[in-house]
């Protein structure tokens, strides 16, 4: 889970998970009221870990699995995939460009 870097707050699962829906790289610590910035590094790992959903499609449509099977398995990857962004989510100071 996140840490405030300017307070040491740790940040419940459920506070990450709706701020990570104001697709703001500026996420404001609700205990100290500081901004916080998504550092460069959970930037780069969270836009790969976006990208299993559609990895695990290329397979599945490529051995003509039955359509229903392939709407489950993406529906159940992307579900796992919105869970568990919280934890891969650090906080930073400072915004660090991505280049």
């Amino acid at each position: 889970m996140p840490t405030c870097q300017n307070c040491g707050y740790k940040w419940t699962w459920r506070e990450t998970f709706i701020k990570m829906f104001t697709f703001r790289n500026k996420l404001k610590c609700s205990s100290c009221g500081e901004f916080q910035y998504i550092s460069k590094q959970s930037r780069n790992k969270l836009s790969v870990f976006t990208m299993i959903p559609f990895l695990i499609w290329i397979p599945l449509v490529s051995f003509s699995i039955p359509f229903q099977y392939v709407l489950t398995v993406e529906l159940v990857s992307f579900i796992a995939v919105f869970i568990c962004m919280p934890w891969f989510y650090k906080l930073s100071n400072e915004e660090e460009p991505l280049w």
